[in-house]
């Protein structure tokens, strides 16, 4: 029982000198860069695109100039989801016919999209590719725009981890079903192991109340807690909103479609959260491209 104590204290004074490695200093200019928000998921089919495609109109309808990056290489959603009949994407971008210009279309409230690609065998494979397109391009993001949200693909790949390791804030999207909340906690031990100061921030998608939504994270925090040494905070609930599939079926974001309802309202105010937590890392980059570069994992 001692050694395994003594293993555990050990594991945790490594996890912390790793945080410490990891800490990057802050410098005077880091408020000229734009903020990078990643939103993922453990699990595919629980609302990360939809929260996505409306946190990015929260932060319009706030005065940021925004860009959302619909990062999913294979089955994007982003213009399914705001009815978009687009015409080039990410993918004519990575096969080389097309800027990154000519793909961006305008959104709500200001925001700028980049769609991704989905059903197209040739992207099947160009997973690094779309990252060192990325990478290249996010140098001149940052110039233009305050918030940069990136909608990844749902679960685990390099691309995922990768927009996960390189984001100032990470949003992980649940629910309360038991295989939502065990794949979004293999998706924290991935993320924690290559780097422990990730900064990770819960939303619980479809609550049906604020109690069963605090119950979900709970489970969530204390095995991350207590096999990862780790901490992870709630962004907030999204709760269940009749308003939310309507809008959903008439391809339109609910934050746009009903600005006073129960979700918009909650959702603008985990948008407002998020800007308070923390400032952008100017030394990030570097990090990211670090990371970018790295062998498979």
């Amino acid at each position: 029982m001692n050694r395994e104590n003594s293993s555990r204290d050990q594991a945790h004074s490594l996890r912390i000198q790793r945080r410490e490695d990891y800490t990057f200093s802050s410098q005077s200019d880091n408020q000229n860069r734009a903020r990078r928000i990643t939103v993922t998921s453990g699990k595919g089919g629980v609302g990360k695109s939809n929260i996505s495609l409306n946190l990015a109109i929260a932060y319009g309808r706030l005065k940021k100039r925004v860009l959302l990056i619909d990062a999913d290489t294979n089955l994007a959603n982003i213009d399914i989801l705001l009815g978009l009949h687009i015409r080039q994407s990410l993918a004519d971008v990575v096969l080389g016919d097309a800027f990154f210009s000519d793909v961006m279309v305008n959104g709500p409230e200001g925001i700028k999209i980049l769609p991704g690609s989905s059903g197209i065998i040739e992207m099947v494979e160009r997973d690094s590719t779309v990252r060192d397109k990325l990478l290249t391009a996010f140098e001149e993001f940052e110039r233009i725009y305050d918030i940069i949200v990136i909608d990844t693909g749902a679960g685990l790949s390099e691309n995922v981890l990768a927009f996960i390791l390189g984001a100032d804030d990470v949003v992980l999207v649940t629910n309360s079903e038991p295989t939502s909340i065990t794949d979004a906690y293999a998706m924290v031990k991935v993320a924690i192991q290559q780097n422990p100061a990730v900064k990770i921030h819960v939303i619980v998608n479809l609550a049906v109340n604020r109690a069963q939504a605090e119950e979900t994270f709970e489970k969530l925090q204390l095995a991350v807690r207590n096999f990862l040494q780790a901490e992870i905070s709630m962004l907030g609930f999204l709760p269940v909103d009749p308003n939310i599939p309507v809008a959903v079926g008439k391809q339109e974001p609910f934050t746009s479609l009903f600005p006073r309802s129960t979700a918009t309202n909650s959702l603008m105010m985990m948008a407002r959260k998020l800007l308070k937590i923390s400032i952008p890392d100017p030394n990030r980059v570097n990090f990211l491209a670090k990371i970018f570069h790295t062998k498979r994992i």
